[in-house]
């Protein structure tokens, strides 16, 4: 597995942040010129639905012809590739960075950080993601933030300022013994 270190992962991700940021922006943009009536139909689920085709649409033309960096499909899950180094995921996530996947026995080993089949091995898995306010009606921010297990590591916000992109670390910080309580795997009725 690679290094899950912040700073590395922010580096390899470094030179595409502001392509990410547009893309995640204008996918979302896309999504709320449906009309009102179309968007009246939609649940969260659908709308998140919506958005992600049109980030993955937008991801695979942006990232066909760039160098060290391409779209992945494995078996169903689209993930970008940079340079073997980050495989990331697109996601609407919380406040934590956090993201609700249904739990697939594919999700729950990719944000343990375990290999997958058509995935490099040693890449950091990381999540893409996007903070919808509660209307969904704008993106509060967009961050990338790295899962392990049903924990994050790190969460950086991804800022763009005219041509420039950058981030900020903005992991939640925690007091010893205040995290939340989660029940082991396979010990289901065990506390």
């Amino acid at each position: 597995m690679s290094s899950l270190d912040q700073e590395e992962c922010m580096r390899v991700l470094g030179p595409h942040l502001g392509v990410l940021h547009d893309i995640i922006h204008d996918a979302f943009a896309k999504y709320q010129a449906y009309s009102p009536e179309a968007l009246a139909d939609h649940d969260e689920r659908a709308a998140a639905a919506c958005v992600h085709s049109h980030i993955i649409t937008a991801a695979s033309a942006t990232f066909g012809e760039t160098p060290g960096a391409k779209l992945l499909n494995a078996r169903g899950l689209k993930v970008l590739n940079v340079d073997d180094r980050v495989v990331a995921r697109f996601k609407k996530v919380d406040e934590d960075g956090r993201s609700r996947s249904y739990p697939t026995r594919q999700a729950k080993s990719f944000d343990k950080q375990l290999p997958l089949p058509g995935l490099p091995t040693p890449a950091a898995r990381l999540t893409i993601g996007y903070e919808p306010d509660l209307a969904f009606t704008a993106i509060q921010r967009v961050v990338v933030s790295c899962p392990l297990g049903p924990s994050i590591i790190w969460c950086s916000q991804v800022l763009r300022d005219g041509d420039e992109a950058r981030w900020v670390d903005i992991t939640p910080q925690r007091f010893t013994g205040t995290e939340g309580y989660r029940r082991y795997e396979g010990r289901e009725g065990q506390g």
